[in-house]
């Protein structure tokens, strides 16, 4: 096995991989500088990261043989796949004055030469700035897409969530719920202990919310004491089961900052049915959260 070492090319910091077998030698251009540029400028194009790794993989497949490339973002949650993968691979972390790009990893049937990566190399170089410039749109979207105060995601991206979920479950014949969240008798808190207080109890009860849910579940804060769960793949009778175990945890919160507390919420589900809309389904929930709060609170009511 050959192990090719650590190779700097400008602020671009490229980790090589290990190969195994014989190489093969493909006709390439000497001199792939014009190509970058031009390739670069292909790039920019976009600032979907998505759409950035498919531009880079179809573009590079002009100079080398390749079958497919894989992106993995920097926080190694998220990965982007080109083509489709091979048993031969070529890794490399890409780096920008010490921050992270995240990592690629190009993929083809038979090994690289050490010629080709050398091309690869500098056809990646074309990549860095315009990633670089779609991780930071990608970040200040995400964060005007965020609670400042709880840290989950906010109204404006639940707006866009419901017709992404929608779409998806009606496409994929999936089910969908959704779960609004009222905190109950919340501005007694705020009189009785002060805005600050009150704020402690919405990330408390924010906490709880997000480690009753499963990883795949949404969580919003709609507004004021109201959040918001959308539940992929779970029709009414599961999310009405995961609204039970919410208002149990919420329940049994005994403190929140060291203060004895008393907490209950209140819960309005529905399932996506084949006519909602996305402003039917929310409301649907929406109103059976305030029957809820009608029959005494402290319950879960399906719309």
């Amino acid at each position: 096995m050959d192990t090719f070492g650590h190779t700097n090319t400008g602020n671009l910091a490229l980790v090589n991989p290990l190969q195994t077998r014989g190489t093969v030698a493909p006709v390439l251009p000497e001199n792939l500088g014009p190509r970058v540029l031009e390739l670069a400028s292909v790039l920019q194009t976009t600032l979907d990261i998505e759409m950035q790794i498919n531009l880079f993989g179809k573009e590079i497949q002009r100079y080398l043989s390749v079958d497919g490339l894989g992106y993995t973002l920097p926080n190694n949650e998220t990965r982007f796949l080109y083509g489709r993968e091979a048993s031969e691979r070529a890794t490399y972390a890409l780096v920008l004055h010490d921050n992270s790009l995240g990592s690629i990893r190009v993929f083809r049937d038979l090994p690289f030469a050490e010629h080709e990566l050398s091309s690869l190399e500098n056809l990646l170089c074309a990549l860095i700035y315009p990633l670089r410039n779609a991780l930071t749109y990608k970040q200040a979207v995400e964060m005007a897409s965020r609670d400042p105060l709880t840290g989950v995601q906010n109204r404006l991206a639940l707006s866009n969530a419901l017709t992404r979920e929608i779409d998806l479950a009606r496409r994929q014949g999936q089910k969908l719920s959704v779960l609004v969240i009222d905190i109950d008798h919340f501005k007694s808190f705020n009189d009785k202990f002060g805005h600050t207080f009150g704020d402690d109890v919405l990330v408390a009860i924010s906490q709880t919310i997000a480690n009753t849910v499963r990883r795949c579940d949404l969580l919003y804060r709609f507004g004021g004491e109201e959040f918001v769960v959308l539940t992929s793949h779970t029709g009414v009778d599961g999310a009405r089961l995961l609204a039970e175990r919410i208002r149990e945890n919420v329940a049994a919160m005994q403190t929140v900052r060291g203060r004895s507390v008393d907490l209950t919420v209140s819960i309005g589900v529905a399932g996506l049915a084949a006519k909602d809309t996305e402003q039917r389904f929310f409301d649907r929930a929406d109103k059976a959260l305030y029957q809820a709060k009608s029959d005494g609170r402290n319950r879960t009511v399906l719309g």
